[in-house]
């Protein structure tokens, strides 16, 4: 398991609905089976070739100038938040370090300051297929 912190990156949600990110965190783990035979003298394991990565994540809000708030909505009434489908996250851990992978969120959370500032923070979980796109470049 490993843990990464950030505070850059971006998430990109249907319809042009947008984020981007100041702060992050996230988890990075594959999960271990025993696999133990009847002639061995202490415990084997294997890890799964499936990596997960679940975390949080905070920045502001943006949208379009067609939109009036920061994540789709389905056809109302009543207007839901309609964002089962998922989106996608870019999150930088340095120049030209990235991680990138199509998503799921939960649990939103809006605020904005006496002074107009809006922000966002929600949870995020890997999904998918191909696993995270890493680009790695430390000579940037």
């Amino acid at each position: 398991m490993a843990y990464a912190i950030g505070s850059d990156g971006s998430v990109t949600l249907p319809s042009g609905y947008n984020a981007q990110l100041n702060t992050w965190s996230a988890t990075i783990s594959r999960t271990t089976s025993v696999v133990t035979g009847f002639g061995d003298t202490g415990h084997q394991r294997r890890a799964s070739g499936v990596v997960d990565i679940t975390g949080s994540a905070g920045g502001v809000p943006e949208y379009d100038d067609t939109a009036t708030i920061p994540f789709p909505t389905a056809a109302g009434p009543p207007k839901v938040l309609d964002d089962a489908a998922g989106g996608s996250m870019t999150l930088q851990v340095a120049d030209g370090c990235t991680l990138a992978f199509g998503a799921v969120f939960s649990s939103y959370a809006f605020s904005v300051t006496n002074d107009g500032d809006s922000t966002i923070t929600f949870n995020f979980e890997m999904n998918d297929n191909d696993g995270p796109t890493v680009a790695w470049d430390e000579t940037a």
